[in-house]
């Protein structure tokens, strides 16, 4: 299976609270989830470099969101998952 980078417990929490929000910065995501910011910049990079997660600035701060168009692949593992 060609998506087996996929299947991680922190890149899965990652995107399941993407999917409940338009965008959430890098601050959100890591008191959300518990996760050192280097744990989290490495699975943001994952996500982003597979073109699932985009990117963006707003002075300072980061930002991240589904891609677009990856919304209903994002669904379908979840659910798989789930």
């Amino acid at each position: 299976m060609k998506n087996l980078w996929l299947f991680n417990e922190k890149r899965l929490a990652i995107l399941r609270e993407l999917l409940g929000c338009e965008a959430a910065g890098g601050c959100d995501l890591r008191d959300c989830l518990k996760i050192k910011k280097t744990l989290l910049s490495y699975h943001l990079a994952v996500l982003r470099d597979r073109g699932i997660v985009e990117e963006s600035k707003r002075g300072r701060d980061k930002y991240y969101r589904i891609a677009r168009g990856k919304t209903p692949f994002v669904r379908k593992v979840i659910a798989v998952i789930e």
